[in-house]
């Protein structure tokens, strides 16, 4: 079976932002739990901006992931 060009870049696209969702999410996580180690409200703060920013990411490459299919 031969892929035309067209559908090797869907699937190529496709695994490129499978693999950006699933580290964006991880760093996410990450964010959280140092948010809730953190001692001081500065390093809570600076962790929950983060894991908010991320989130929004997660949001767009969601959209990225639905559009292709």
């Amino acid at each position: 079976m031969q892929i035309n060009d067209i559908e090797m870049k869907m699937i190529l696209d496709q695994g490129m932002l499978t693999r950006s969702l699933i580290e964006t999410e991880t760093a996410m996580k990450k964010c959280q739990m140092y948010n809730e180690m953190a001692q001081t409200a500065d390093v809570k703060g600076f962790f929950q901006e983060q894991a908010k920013g991320l989130e929004d990411v997660l949001g767009y490459l969601n959209k990225g992931m639905a559009e292709l299919q």
